[in-house]
């Protein structure tokens, strides 16, 4: 998507050399909240590349944004605009409607977004209020598996542009929000999507001065994350061992340092979360394999990172390797049970899929990743 502006969703990964490395390369960033327009700030963001983009917002909230130069925000209710109107009348408004044929993991629509068929008196009350509506935003719920779904909300959006037009604004902007999977596999869904988006944008916004934004948070981070799980303890199982519900085939108990109040949030596993041990192809070979559950560090019964996964004989102090676990882990993580968070090391792969060729600042950039990251060459 080549004429889409990206900005990132802050919410899915905080990490402060993360941030600072898309601030170098002039990234535009998505905040839901003031802390996450400060963690940009402190990072070198620009203000101008924000986009507050939660559709309440307290006035405190929207006081700072103002004193710092954040113009841009979502609403989707007369009450925000009447908000908005006492405490920072300049802003810059894009007006968030609900998606359409959603088919996600975690749908939004009840919680923010106002029908279409509202957008009309929502509008007509901004105009009475003198306020700067520029434009349409959506967002068809986390992990979308229907590309239609970013059709059919594009459609409804020019609608939106449609009836704004009549009550004389003039919009410039349409933010297609996230939704986009960033797990490894998911690649070729990613490049079907995309095709859809470019195709509705070119049928229904094809005036070159409307700008395209997106606010993709998974899709940059989920795969930058592997996380290393030490085993602190292990317990074998015996066959004839009986639980509530009979027999138990379980024959292998592990327990690491990490925790479902840690990095495995409930629903990780629909981020692609895939669990390997940390050992060469040959020991794999030569060691047993048991159905075996690897358990959380935690004293919560429910404290259950994989069940009943066929693993090879380990043990205590070798380490589970977990991919794909850089969206939303490190801002979820608490310290229940005194279990630390886990620790963070940085490592920058080099392969021939990268572009160098559009960044101004190449060597800033460079001088930044050698003095925080591991460099690593790879093909």
């Amino acid at each position: 998507m080549p004429h889409v502006r990206p900005f990132f969703a802050v919410k899915t990964n905080s990490d402060p050399v993360f941030l600072r490395l898309l601030a170098l390369l002039g990234f535009s960033f998505d905040c839901a909240t003031e802390g996450e327009i400060r963690y940009v700030l402190k990072a070198g963001g620009d203000p101008k590349n924000i986009i507050f983009a939660h559709v309440i917002k307290p006035p405190g909230a929207l006081q700072y944004a103002a004193s710092v130069g954040v113009e841009l925000m979502t609403f989707d209710c007369k009450e925000e605009l009447l908000k908005i109107h006492k405490y920072f009348p300049e802003a810059r408004l894009v007006l968030r409607i609900v998606a359409e044929d959603v088919e996600c993991s975690y749908d939004l629509r009840d919680k923010f977004g106002c029908e279409v068929e509202e957008a009309e008196e929502i509008l007509s009350f901004a105009k009475t209020l003198d306020l700067n509506v520029i434009g349409v935003s959506f967002h068809v719920g986390g992990l979308c598996k229907n590309p239609n779904s970013y059709a059919a909300t594009i459609r409804a959006s020019r609608e939106v542009f449609n009836t704004a037009k009549q009550l004389g604004f003039h919009f410039t902007m349409l933010d297609i929000g996230g939704g986009f999977l960033g797990d490894k596999n998911s690649e070729g869904l990613f490049h079907e999507i995309s095709s859809v988006i470019r195709s509705a944008l070119k049928e229904n916004f094809p005036d070159p001065d409307i700008e395209i934004i997106a606010e993709p948070g998974t899709y940059f981070v989920c795969s930058a994350v592997t996380l290393t799980t030490a085993i602190c303890g292990k317990k074998e199982r015996n066959s004839h061992c009986k639980t509530m519900n009979g027999m138990n085939p379980v024959r292998r108990f592990y327990y690491v340092n990490d925790s479902i109040y840690g990095s495995f949030y409930r629903g990780v596993e629909l981020y692609g979360c895939a669990m390997k041990p940390f050992l060469s192809d040959e020991e794999l070979q030569r060691r047993p394999t048991y159905n075996s559950n690897v358990w959380g560090q935690t004293c919560c019964a429910e404290d259950l990172l994989a069940k009943e996964q066929q693993l090879p004989d380990l043990e205590e102090g070798e380490f589970i390797l977990w991919e794909n676990m850089g969206a939303y882990n490190q801002v979820l993580c608490s310290a229940f049970c005194g279990v630390p968070f886990p620790a963070t090391r940085y490592v920058f792969v080099n392969n021939s899929r990268f572009n160098l060729e559009w960044i101004s600042n190449v060597e800033e950039v460079s001088d930044f990743l050698s003095k925080t990251c591991s460099l690593v060459a790879k093909e």
